[in-house]
Formats: C-alpha cells, sequence, structure tokens
C-alpha cells in the first residue's frame, strides 16, 4: 500500500458558492494518486456544469436528474470507486493539502485500523474561524460512549475499501447515516483519528431542522433496536439528545450560534489561524 489510488466520494446537491474551493482543496493535494467522484443528486444550480469546466480527468462527475438522499448516494460511489482507500468529502467543506497524504500514510503504517479521521477546524458561512474540533486518536476512546456518540467526524473519513463495502450506508437512516453506521459497524472495526487540523467543516448559522431531525432520527432508531444495544444506551442518548435540542432551539432564537460555538470548541493556535487564512485565500 505505498501509492494506493484513493477514491474521494463527493455527493452533493445545489452546493453553493462553497463549492468551487471544495474542489481546488482536492486538486491542490500533495498526495496526487487519487479520484474524485462527484454524485449530483438532483442539483439545479449548474454545480455538476462546474465541476466538469475545470477540465481535471481525475473528476468524475455524473447524475441522473433524481434526489435520492446522502445515504444512497454514497453507496453509488462506493460501488463506482476504483480505489483501495476511500475517502469522504463534504461539498462546503475544505480538505487542507496534507490531508490525505497523511490519512494514507497512516492506514499504510497501522494495518490494522479500518478509518482514521482527524481534527477539524470549524468556520462560519463566509469562512471566517471559530474554532478547532478534535478527535480522540484511539479506537477506545473513540467508541468509549456510544450513547453520546463517536468521535469519529463523518467527513474526515478515510476507510479501506473492503470496509465500506462490508458496511453501506443505510438509505432511511435519513439524517444520522454516519451515526448509524458505526452502530452497526464499532465492536468488529478499528478506528483513530489523526491528531492534527486537516479538515475546514463549515457550520452553518441556522439548520435546527436539520439537527432537530438527525437527533430525533438517532432517537427512533435506537429505540427500535432496544433490545439489541440496550436500555441503558437508548435512555442516555435520548436524554442527551433533548438537551441538545432545547439548546439548539435557544441558539437559533437568539441567533446566538456561532457565539456558542466559539465557547465551546478549542481555540487555535496563532500558527493554526494564520494556515487557515492562508489556505482560504488561495482557494478563493
Amino acid at each position: 500500500m505505498e501509492t494506493p489510488l484513493v477514491s474521494v466520494i463527493l455527493p452533493f446537491l445545489n452546493p453553493g458558492p462553497a463549492f468551487t474551493a471544495a474542489l481546488r482543496s482536492i486538486e491542490r493535494q500533495t498526495y496526487t494518486n487519487w479520484e474524485l467522484l462527484l454524485c449530483d443528486d438532483g442539483s439545479t444550480d449548474g454545480s455538476l456544469e462546474l465541476a466538469r469546466a475545470i477540465g481535471d480527468p481525475r473528476l468524475v462527475g455524473w447524475s441522473d436528474g433524481k434526489t435520492k438522499g446522502l445515504a444512497a448516494r454514497l453507496n453509488e460511489c462506493i460501488g463506482r470507486a476504483r480505489g483501495t482507500v476511500i475517502a469522504r468529502m463534504d461539498a462546503d467543506d475544505i480538505s487542507y493539502p496534507d490531508r490525505l497524504r497523511l490519512q494514507v500514510e497512516y492506514l499504510r503504517t497501522h494495518p490494522a485500523v479500518d478509518v482514521v479521521g482527524c481534527g477539524m477546524l470549524i468556520c462560519e458561512e463566509d469562512g471566517s474561524a471559530i474554532g478547532k474540533r478534535m478527535s480522540p486518536p484511539e479506537h477506545a476512546d473513540v467508541v468509549a460512549n456510544p450513547a453520546l456518540g463517536f468521535g469519529l467526524a463523518h467527513p474526515t473519513w478515510m476507510a479501506r475499501a473492503e470496509w465500506y463495502r462490508q458496511h453501506l450506508y443505510d438509505p432511511t437512516a435519513l439524517r444520522f447515516e454516519d451515526i448509524e453506521l458505526l452502530y452497526r459497524a464499532y465492536e468488529r472495526s478499528q478506528f483513530a483519528n489523526l491528531p492534527g487540523v486537516l479538515y475546514g467543516y463549515r457550520e452553518m448559522r441556522g439548520g435546527f431542522s436539520k439537527r432537530f431531525k438527525t437527533r430525533l432520527g438517532r432517537i427512533r432508531y435506537l429505540r427500535a433496536r432496544n433490545q439489541e444495544l440496550g436500555t441503558g444506551l437508548f435512555l442516555r442518548a435520548a436524554a442527551a439528545e433533548g438537551i441538545k435540542t432545547i439548546l439548539d432551539a435557544g441558539l437559533v432564537t437568539i441567533s446566538a450560534r456561532y457565539q456558542w460555538l466559539r465557547f465551546r470548541e478549542e481555540k487555535l493556535t496563532p500558527v493554526e489561524a494564520a494556515e487557515w487564512q492562508n489556505l482560504v485565500a488561495v482557494l478563493a
């Protein structure tokens, strides 16, 4: 596994102005043996044509004109992936230049690990830095408290292709497809995270409806699998999601979401802040 082909999977639906920077961030990777699979989930904003206009043969885009949802499109990308390694990417985010190289190197030197993530810089819709969200490096800590979720940020995943094909997404798990997959897979998988910030994640100012649906769906899923996963896990998860929903509603009401994120997320070092500013400027 010296220089494996990395298949970066990126379904999108009307991604907006940040799409160009997302594409450029993959084009500018220091690791060059990749393909970017762009599955259009029914966009009407011309984003697929924009991607094709770049002219890089490693960008492979397609559309059937339908909207099937993220999980179904991720499975479609996994089915088309030619790489031995598959990496996730969101259409409005940014991968740091060394992201693919460092994740490939980690999987090469840690053959027992199935999926590796990384730390994320959190930014506003306009790209202004908020802070950073770090994930635990070791598997035991990643899966330490399933009731509260897993310390493995979905957009940052890089996984071995055989693992992904054994653990496809459930298209009925709307808005929580990553969590549902991890509940099925974590007891027979090995996860890890790189210690540095290698991904820029864009937090939208609103988005309460999306987060509410995510939490409601997760509670329903745990309740349906109550006997298998345990009543204790369901009750703890339901309580945690209820508290988060109330907090979200309050923050949206008073337009204080970004202020809360600045309080909650870890502070950036001056070097990290400068690196982000330079990266955003280069990709603009």
